[in-house]
């Protein structure tokens, strides 16, 4: 996706996107009760996200421009693909604990998967995989909401 930052036609819908996604997530976090301790691990995760996201955002629109920009911008996409994956499978195993959250996360890590794929130039998916692991991802995050703040 990171190629719609870049460029004149997409950049305000890229920068749009990002920014509410970023927005959206860390003011979901700041409104979550951390009354628990499973409530505080899932806002520090939202907050986590939320910086990644924004950090994405950053790091786009120079990465084109030389190696230090891409060689920054490949390593925080690196990392919120990491961090993504890993509060899916906490969001999925560690919390939900049912077969559709399960079923979720499977489809989460087979995004990854494609991700790293392209990554190591197996494949030329990223743009797939993006939407595969964010789909995946938000959906998870939202089912975790509704059961923790479920009172």
């Amino acid at each position: 996706m990171s190629n719609y930052g870049v460029h004149a036609r997409t950049v305000v819908p890229y920068t749009i996107a990002f920014l509410l996604c970023s927005i959206c997530i860390g003011q979901a976090g700041r409104l979550l009760p951390s009354s628990t301790r499973i409530l505080r691990h899932f806002r520090y995760g939202l907050f986590a996200a939320a910086a990644l996201f924004f950090l994405v955002l950053l790091t786009t629109y120079g990465y084109k421009t030389n190696t230090f920009f891409q060689d920054l911008h490949i390593a925080v996409t690196i990392g919120i693909f990491w961090f993504q994956t890993l509060l899916a499978l906490w969001m999925a195993w560690g919390v939900l604990k049912d077969a559709r959250s399960l079923t979720i996360f499977a489809i989460e890590f087979i995004g990854f998967v494609l991700a790293f794929l392209t990554f190591i130039n197996v494949l030329h998916v990223l743009f797939v995989a993006q939407i595969i692991t964010g789909a995946a991802f938000g959906t998870l995050l939202v089912r975790t909401g509704q059961r923790l703040t479920k009172t």
